[in-house]
């Protein structure tokens, strides 16, 4: 069985974000160049220094210096100085960070950008306290311990995806859908909208199962 692994933090401390892609400038509504089918989905800010403050303020308002931030991925965008860049203007020391499929710059270097984290990896099996999780970048369908309610906290869709089972878009434009500002969401908050959803339960894996 895969362990979860315990993170030395109280429940309250814990936050969950995605997808802040700092520095973007096609997900800012006033420095995109993608068409405007595509470009509904952006960011409404007319300057790209806007929608970074933005995202900076909304971590450090929330999450505190000694609290633990867990980021499921697609850190920043604007190459490699970007990654320190956005990393210092955070004032908790505490990061985790899931690589996503646009860490590559963080990915590729054994030193260097990932020494920025407290850890970088592609999957996250954690305990907190009484909580058990799972965080990973992508959605899945089925995730290690999922028929026993343990849910996953994920990112890359950006609030465009219906997902399955006990598990939440922690991406910082879903959570601007549900709290309208762009924010981390604490764990127990993000844990009580799961638990409130229905399992999903198509394989041999059941409640009644391991």
């Amino acid at each position: 069985m895969i362990p979860f692994r315990n993170l030395p933090f109280k429940i309250d401390e814990v936050y969950l974000t995605s997808d802040t892609h700092y520095g973007h400038k096609n997900i800012c509504s006033g420095t995109t160049t993608w068409p405007e089918d595509h470009a509904g989905g952006c960011r409404k800010f007319p300057l790209i220094d806007e929608m970074n403050d933005a995202i900076v303020a909304g971590i450090n308002a929330t999450v505190g210096k000694n609290d633990l931030l867990i980021h499921c991925g697609d850190w920043s965008f604007g190459g490699k100085d970007n990654i320190q860049i956005f990393r210092k203007k955070i004032a908790c020391k505490n990061v985790i960070l899931l690589q996503g499929n646009h860490d590559h710059h963080i990915s590729r270097a054994h030193v260097g950008p990932q020494n920025l984290f407290t850890e970088f990896t592609q999957i996250g099996f954690y305990q907190v306290e009484s909580l058990k999780f799972v965080c990973a970048h992508y959605p899945m369908a089925i995730w290690h311990q999922s028929h026993h309610n343990v849910p996953l906290f994920y990112g890359h869709v950006h609030g465009s995806y219906e997902n399955v089972g006990k598990s939440l878009d922690v991406g910082i434009d879903n959570i601007f859908k549900i709290k309208q500002h762009y924010a981390p969401i604490g764990l127990r908050e993000a844990y009580d909208i799961c638990q409130r959803k229905p399992a999903f339960l198509e394989s041999h894996h059941d409640e009644f199962t391991n």
